[in-house]
C-alpha cells in the first residue's frame, strides 16, 4: 500500500485483488494466502503488533547500510554519520474528543476550537544527495498520573520524546561515529549533556533568544576578529563564514559559527549554529553547507514527501493509537525501499525524466504488480537470488 503509494486502506480492496497481486503476494511471502488482505484485517492484526518491534526493521535496514559501508561516503568530515532529529504530525482527529483522542496533544485553531492530533518524534539519518532513513521513532501522547479516571494527564512534548529517543538511537546506532543535527529548541544543557554522554557530536541551529549570552559573545567577538571571517562564491551566491570557539557556557564551551547567504537582489539570509567541534577555516564551510545546512532534509526529503508525495503520512489509516502508530512504521519502511528503488532508477532527476515524477514510477510498479503475466515461480526465486547495484550517490 505505501511502496504504491494508495493513500488509503481502502485502496487495497480496489487496487491490490488481482490474480497477478495474489499469485506474486504469495510467492515473496512463501506462503499459500487464499486472497490479499482486507484493509480491515490488516488494522485489526496490527492492534496486536507491539511497535516497538517493529519499529526493529527499518533501524536494521539502515544498520545494514552502515556495517556494509554502503553510507561511509556521506559522512560529515569523512567521520560522522549525520542524525536530524525533528517533530512532526502524523495523525489528526479533528475537534471532536472521543475514545481514540485519549491522550492526543491539542492545539486551538483560529476559531476557538480545540484540534486532537498526535505527533512523532523522528530521527533520520540524512544524506547531501537527498536520503532521508528512519532509524527511530518516538511517538508523543499525554499520559495518565494515575489509574484513577479523574487524574490528569502528565503533558507530553518534542522535548521529552528526544530524551526517550536518544537513548534507543545510541544502542540501535552503536559503534558508529554519529553527529545530530537539531533545531533551536534544543539549546540547552540537558542536550549539550545527553550528547557528551552518548559520545556524539552535535550541530544545533541558534536562534534569538535562545542561549542570548552566548550570542551576545559571538556578535562581540566576531567584530573583533576579522581573521575568523571569510567569503566563498557558489552556485547559491556569495556565501560569508564567521566562526568563534571557546565561548563559555556554564562549565563547559561552545562553538559558534554562521553562513550569510547572499543572492542578486535578495534580502541576506542568516544562519547561525552551536557545536562542539572546533570551527576552523578549512571545516567552516563544510560543517556549514554539508553538516548544519543539511538539517532541512528531514522536513523536506523526509516529512514533506510523506505527507504530500503519495504516502499521505497524515491520513487516518488508524484512529486507534497502537495500529496507527504500526501504520506510521510501516510508512517509514516502505519509504526506505522506495529511497533504495529510487537510486536503483539512477536517481530523482532520470526517474522524473524517465517517468514524468516519483508518484508515477510508484504508479507503474503497481500496474506491474496488478496486471503483468504471472512469471514461473522457479524463475521468481532465480531473480531473487541475483545480486543487483544500487548507486546511493546518483548525484
Amino acid at each position: 500500500m505505501f511502496v504504491f503509494r494508495l493513500g488509503a486502506r481502502r485502496q487495497i480492496r480496489f487496487r491490490l485483488q488481482t490474480l497477478e497481486a495474489l499469485t506474486r503476494l504469495k510467492a515473496l511471502t512463501g506462503q499459500d494466502l487464499p486472497s490479499v488482505a482486507h484493509g480491515d484485517t490488516l488494522e485489526n492484526y496490527l492492534a496486536r503488533v507491539d511497535p516497538s518491534e517493529l519499529q526493529k526493521i527499518p533501524v536494521a535496514m539502515v544498520r545494514a547500510l552502515l556495517e556494509k559501508r554502503r553510507l561511509e561516503k556521506f559522512r560529515l568530515l569523512d567521520k560522522y554519520y549525520r542524525v536530524a532529529v525533528d517533530m512532526s504530525g502524523h495523525l489528526y482527529l479533528g475537534n471532536q474528543p472521543s475514545a481514540f483522542t485519549e491522550g492526543c496533544l491539542t492545539q486551538t485553531a483560529q476559531d476557538g476550537q480545540t484540534l486532537y492530533y498526535r505527533p512523532v518524534c523522528e530521527a533520520k539519518r540524512v544524506t547531501r544527495t537527498g536520503l532521508a532513513l528512519s532509524v527511530g521513532s518516538e511517538f508523543v501522547e499525554n499520559v495518565k498520573r494515575g489509574d484513577r479516571s479523574d487524574e490528569q494527564y502528565k503533558q507530553d512534548c518534542e522535548k521529552k520524546a528526544t530524551r526517550r529517543l536518544f537513548p534507543r538511537l545510541k544502542k540501535a546506532l552503536s559503534g558508529f561515529a554519529l553527529c545530530a543535527l537539531l533545531d533551536s529548541l534544543h539549546c540547552d544543557e540537558p542536550t549539550f549533556q545527553m550528547c557528551q554522554a552518548n559520545d556524539w557530536r552535535f550541530i544545533i541551529t541558534l536562534k534569538e533568544g535562545a542561549l542570548p549570552s552566548v550570542m551576545q559573545e559571538f556578535e562581540a567577538l566576531k567584530a573583533q576578529s576579522p581573521e575568523t571571517q571569510f567569503a566563498a562564491v557558489t552556485h547559491e551566491g556569495r556565501l560569508t563564514f564567521s566562526w568563534v570557539n571557546g565561548i563559555a557556557y556554564g562549565k563547559r564551551a561552545l562553538n559558534v559559527f554562521e553562513c550569510i547567504v547572499t543572492r542578486d537582489n535578495e534580502k541576506p539570509t542568516r544562519f547561525v549554529w552551536v557545536t562542539d567541534i572546533e570551527v576552523t577555516r578549512e571545516l567552516c564551510q563544510a560543517l556549514s553547507q554539508e553538516g548544519g545546512r543539511q538539517r532541512w532534509r528531514i522536513e523536506n526529503e523526509g516529512f514533506r514527501t510523506q505527507k504530500h508525495g503519495g504516502f499521505e503520512m497524515e491520513h487516518a489509516y488508524a484512529k486507534h493509537p497502537v495500529p496507527a502508530k504500526n501504520f506510521y512504521l510501516l510508512l517509514q519502511i516502505a519509504h526506505i525501499l522506495s529511497q533504495m528503488f529510487e537510486c536503483y532508477c539512477q536517481g530523482k532527476a532520470v526517474v522524473k525524466h524517465d517517468f514524468g515524477s516519483l508518484r508515477n514510477l510508484a504508479h507503474d510498479l503497481l500496474e506491474s504488480w496488478r496486471r503483468d503475466p504471472i512469471p514461473d515461480p522457479q524463475r521468481l526465486r532465480t531473480f531473487q537470488d541475483e545480486a543487483i547495484q544500487i548507486r546511493l550517490d546518483t548525484s
